[in-house]
């Protein structure tokens, strides 16, 4: 969530310095295979598709890692945890912006120049 909203300042300190620290983190948290960002440090093991699309979209709109956002993507369409999040609507919500973020992303090249 604060990838995506560092994206519509992208100059203040206090984005670019989300920005840093939110890839860091993720970098550590990635597992690949098969290509999701595990829960924390201490449980890579743990898949939840709900954060997982939300990394995604975060990571669409600093437009950063490409690969591991289809990656997400992609597993999270095929994996499925059995407990009730696989069936929660929250969950297909932000399935759908992860794969079409449309305006949630394309505002951040408006939002920069209104900053200026």
């Amino acid at each position: 969530m604060m990838l995506w909203l560092a994206h519509f300042f992208p100059r203040e300190d206090w984005a670019v310095v989300q920005r840093q620290l939110s890839l860091g983190a993720l970098d550590t948290l990635w597992v690949d295979p098969p290509g999701y960002f595990g829960r924390a440090s201490y449980a890579r093991h743990v898949r939840i598709a709900f954060a997982n699309y939300g990394v995604s979209l975060g990571l669409q709109s600093q437009d950063v890692w490409p690969q591991r956002v289809q990656a997400v993507n992609d597993h999270f369409e095929r994996w499925r945890s059995g407990d009730e999040y696989d069936r929660e609507a929250i969950t297909w919500v932000m399935a759908c912006c992860a794969h079409f973020p449309g305006a949630f992303v394309d505002e951040k090249v408006e939002s920069a120049l209104i900053a200026d």
